[in-house]
């Protein structure tokens, strides 16, 4: 059997290979190429493939191995970054005509802490236009082009489904690690607010924005979370599971199953369940979209006086942001923080949150409304509907896959470790 066989889609196959000297990061990354090479044309996941580099880095890895030192914990894994990160040598327009001539002039924070802890960066990801919507158009779902891959981290998570990296970081305001990764089938965390530096995004709302990592699986998510952020001080092992049944009868028929296998499978492992009630999702989406609207306008206030060329989603969003008054901003405010607080209540020494991570398995690419629940609903808001409220909050939150389907896991801040050792599968 080739020494690469089955290592191009496993992040914990690949460092075991790395280190066990069955393959080398230079073999391990010209492997990745091709398959980006072949199927990217196809897919479109990635803008920028960033070949010398990468191979520059994993000799770079492998060189520091065969001299007696450690290369770092992330040696052996080629990692997509979304493209309004910066990432050097790429171009940092963040999928916006108006910024396509910008290119990266050093890493964002979290590229440079990728390649400090030796791991390779094979390119960058395509974004919705500005991360302002769910849908990242551009890119065909690797299972079904009648679907769409999610956002705004579509790309990632279409090229970790493909077997096109081994993780990937994304980007988080509303959704867009989760979603991406609950229609994708592969796995993303958006961390505790602030966890992650955002030196090097590109901001879209500055009190919700957050980059985490994304993977194929569970336990390649914590390799990745866990070199980027050690383990503290240990906290004790999640006892207790609490659900919303509110929440869960917004979903489908197929979601709601799978719901449902998840809750038996943490009940085997010996958790307990029990019903909490979280903030009612019209009231959440209420607040989301007037602070995502008000936060957004007052960016790009300065951008829009000049010309530039922006999305439509993003005309949308700074439009209806400049109708809102600022007492209703000011009330979507202090509805956030006691949000907040009923959460922090919830989220005791012991307890997680379980919910699904969408409301629907599926969202067909072209759908301008998605029928959830019997409901039409708008596409962007049908799919944030779930996972829009732990942005506010601040509270991490994964999405996690699990048998025909994906379930959101959220922790008190903090305790990210908590959730990547939930015994889902």
């Amino acid at each position: 059997m080739h020494p690469l066989n089955g290592i191009l889609t496993s992040a914990k196959a690949a460092r075991a290979a790395f280190l066990s000297g069955a393959a080398s990061a230079e073999e391990i990354t010209r492997a990745m190429l091709a398959g980006i090479v072949r199927e990217n044309p196809r897919l479109n996941a990635y803008r920028e493939v960033l070949e010398a580099t990468a191979l520059a880095e994993a000799r770079a890895a492998d060189a520091t191995r065969a001299a007696g030192r450690d290369p770092g914990p992330l040696a052996g894994l080629c990692v997509a970054v979304k493209e309004n990160i910066d990432t050097v040598p790429a171009h940092a327009s963040a999928g916006m005509r108006f910024l396509r001539d910008r290119r990266a002039t050093e890493d964002g924070w979290i590229t440079a802490r990728l390649r400090a802890l030796g791991a390779t960066i094979v390119g960058t990801t395509v974004s919705d236009p500005g991360a302002f919507g769910v849908r990242t158009a551009e890119v065909t779902h690797p299972a079904d082009a009648t679907l769409s891959v999610g956002g705004s981290s579509g790309g990632s998570g279409a090229a970790l489904a493909a077997g096109l990296c081994h993780a990937a970081i994304g980007t988080d305001t509303g959704g867009s690690i989760r979603i991406p990764a609950a229609l994708c089938g592969v796995a993303g965390l958006k961390p505790s607010f602030g966890q992650w530096s955002l030196a090097g995004v590109w901001p879209l709302v500055p009190s919700l924005d957050h980059v985490g990592p994304m993977a194929r699986t569970r336990e390649d998510l914590a390799l990745v979370n866990n070199a980027l952020v050690p383990p503290g001080q240990p906290r004790s092992a999640a006892r207790r599971v609490v659900f919303d049944p509110d929440w869960i009868a917004e979903c489908d028929g197929e979601v709601q199953a799978a719901f449902a296998g998840a809750l038996g499978r943490l009940e085997r492992a010996g958790l307990t369940l029990s019903e909490a009630r979280l903030p009612a999702l019209d009231r959440v989406s209420g607040v989301h979209s007037t602070i995502f609207c008000v936060e957004t306008a007052a960016f790009y206030r300065s951008f829009v006086a000049s010309g530039a060329e922006l999305p439509r989603e993003g005309q949308g969003a700074i439009a209806h942001g400049e109708s809102i008054a600022m007492p209703a901003y000011l009330d979507a405010c202090r509805d956030r923080q006691q949000m907040r607080s009923a959460v922090d209540a919830i989220l005791e020494e012991g307890t997680l949150i379980l919910s699904p991570t969408t409301a629907i398995a599926r969202a067909p690419k072209a759908a301008q409304r998605l029928k959830i629940g019997g409901k039409e609903r708008d596409f962007t808001y049908g799919l944030v509907r779930l996972t829009c409220l732990f942005d506010h909050t601040g509270h991490p939150a994964a999405a996690l896959p699990v048998e025909r389907g994906s379930v959101q896991v959220v922790a008190a801040r903090g305790d990210e470790h908590a959730i990547l050792a939930l015994p889902l599968m």
